[in-house]
C-alpha cells in the first residue's frame, strides 16, 4: 500500500476531527446511502412492473404473425420457441343490449399452451373446451356483459370483400366455454375461438402462422429470415409505443434518483474542503518531507472514496432486502391505512424484480460519482504552499 493510501485511511479514521467536520462526513455518507437505497428499490419496482406487463400482455399476444406458409428456416431458428397456425379478426360481441369490440384469436388448441400464457391463467373452464360454437373471454368483459359459463351470445365479424368496396358481416351464435384472467387490458379486449370454427365463420381458408420468440425484441432478426414479399406483423405495431413509454419512465426515474446520489456526493466536497483547510499544516509537513503533489491529491481521493464505498455498501445492504420484500412491506402499510395503493389498476400488489446488471450499474455509478467529487478538494490540497503555511505556524 502506498504511503498516500495509508495517510488517507488514517485521516478517515482520525478521532481528532472537529465535531462539525465529523457531522458533515456522516451526513454525506448517510445521504449517499439513502440515494443508493432509493435507486435499488425504485429500479427493482419498475423492473417488476415491466416484467409483469410483458408477461400478461406479450405472453398472450402473438410475437409475430406470418401470412402464408411458414418458412423452414424460421421454424428451425433458435430465435423461435414455438409456432402454430393462427388467425385474427376484429369482432363485436352482442348480448342483450350490450355490445363490446374485441380482438378474436383463432387458435390451434393442441399448440396454444406452447404459444401463450392464457392456458395458465384460465379462471373457469379450459382451452380444451374450445370446440365448435364455443368461445373463451376475459373474465372482466364477461362480467361487464353479464354472461356466465354456458350462456349464449352473438359474435359479429365484419369481412371486407376482395375488391375492398363492401363489408359483409359474418354472424354466429356461440356459447361461453370459459374465462381467463391476465390482470391486463386483454381481459377486456380479447376472445378466443377454435381456429377451424373461425375459418368456417369467415370462409377464409388461408394460412397464417403465429410465432413465439425466445426474446420478444428479436423481431428484426427474425424478419431478416423471411422473404420481404411475405406479409409479417409483430407485437411492436400495437404495443411498441406502450413498452417504450414504460422503458422511458424507468430511465427518467433512474436519472432523477441519480441526482439524489450526486447531491449527497457534493456534501463530500464540502467535508473534504473543510478538512483540507484543517489539515494544511500536516500537508505542508508532508510536502517538505518529499511527498509529491500527486501524493497529496491521492490522500484526499482515498479519503473521499472510502466515504463513497461505505455509503454505497450500506445503501446496497439495506436496499436489496427492502426491494425483495417491498410487496410485503407495502402490504403491511396498506393494511394499517385501510386502503390499497394500486386500487383501480391491474395490479393487486407492488411487484419487484431485482436484476444483477442494474445493481452493478448502481454500484459503479455511485462509486464513480464519489471518486469524481473528491478531485476538486484533492487538487486544492495539492496546491498548498509549505513555506507559506509553516511561516504562519
Amino acid at each position: 500500500m502506498d504511503i498516500s493510501d495509508t495517510i488517507g485511511l488514517r485521516f478517515s479514521t482520525s478521532t481528532k476531527e472537529t465535531a462539525f467536520l465529523s457531522f458533515i462526513t456522516k451526513v454525506s455518507m448517510i445521504g449517499l446511502s439513502l440515494g443508493v437505497m432509493a435507486l435499488v428499490i425504485v429500479v427493482s419496482v419498475m423492473n417488476g412492473f415491466d416484467s409483469q406487463l410483458k408477461h400478461r400482455i406479450l405472453g398472450a399476444v402473438p410475437h409475430m404473425v406470418i401470412a402464408g406458409e411458414l418458412p423452414e428456416r424460421v421454424e428451425n431458428s433458435t430465435l423461435v420457441v414455438a409456432s402454430g397456425e393462427f388467425q385474427q379478426r376484429e369482432g363485436i360481441l352482442i348480448q342483450g343490449g350490450i355490445n363490446r369490440m374485441v380482438a378474436i384469436y383463432g387458435i390451434d388448441i393442441a399448440h396454444e399452451a406452447r404459444l401463450s400464457v392464457v392456458p395458465e391463467h384460465m379462471k373457469e373452464g379450459s382451452i380444451a373446451d374450445l370446440t365448435e360454437n364455443r368461445i373463451i373471454l376475459g373474465a372482466s368483459i364477461a362480467r361487464q356483459m353479464g354472461i356466465w359459463i354456458g350462456d349464449s351470445l352473438t359474435v359479429l365479424i365484419p369481412e371486407v370483400s376482395q375488391t375492398g368496396n363492401a363489408v359483409s358481416p359474418k354472424i354466429a351464435r356461440v356459447e361461453l366455454a370459459g374465462t381467463f384472467e391476465l390482470n391486463s387490458e386483454l381481459d377486456y379486449s380479447l376472445a378466443l375461438m377454435n381456429l377451424n370454427y373461425l375459418k368456417k365463420i369467415t370462409g377464409d381458408s388461408s394460412h397464417h402462422y403465429r410465432l413465439k420468440l425466445n426474446n420478444v425484441f428479436d423481431v428484426t432478426e427474425v424478419r431478416n429470415l423471411i422473404d420481404p414479399s411475405v406479409v409479417v406483423t409483430d407485437w411492436t405495431e400495437e404495443y411498441g409505443d406502450f413498452f417504450e413509454t414504460v422503458k422511458m419512465e424507468k430511465q427518467m426515474m433512474f436519472v432523477l434518483l441519480t441526482l439524489i446520489v450526486m447531491i449527497a456526493a457534493f456534501n463530500t466536497i464540502s467535508g473534504l474542503s473543510m478538512m483540507v483547510k484543517d489539515k494544511q499544516s500536516e500537508i505542508a509537513v508532508l510536502r517538505t518531507l518529499g511527498l509529491s503533489r500527486v501524493g497529496v491529491m491521492r490522500i484526499f481521493i482515498v479519503q473521499g472514496s472510502l466515504i463513497g464505498l461505505i455509503g454505497t455498501f450500506i445503501g446496497i445492504a439495506v436496499g436489496l432486502p427492502l426491494a425483495y420484500y417491498v410487496s410485503d412491506i407495502v402490504g403491511f402499510f396498506e393494511n394499517l391505512a385501510g386502503n390499497r395503493m394500486l386500487a383501480g389498476t391491474y395490479f393487486d400488489r407492488v411487484p419487484s424484480d431485482i436484476r444483477l446488471l442494474d445493481i452493478i450499474v448502481i454500484i459503479g455509478l455511485s462509486l464513480f460519482i464519489s471518486i469524481v467529487t473528491t478531485i476538486f478538494p484533492a487538487y486544492r490540497a495539492s496546491q498548498v504552499e509549505p513555506a507559506r503555511v509553516l511561516r504562519g505556524e
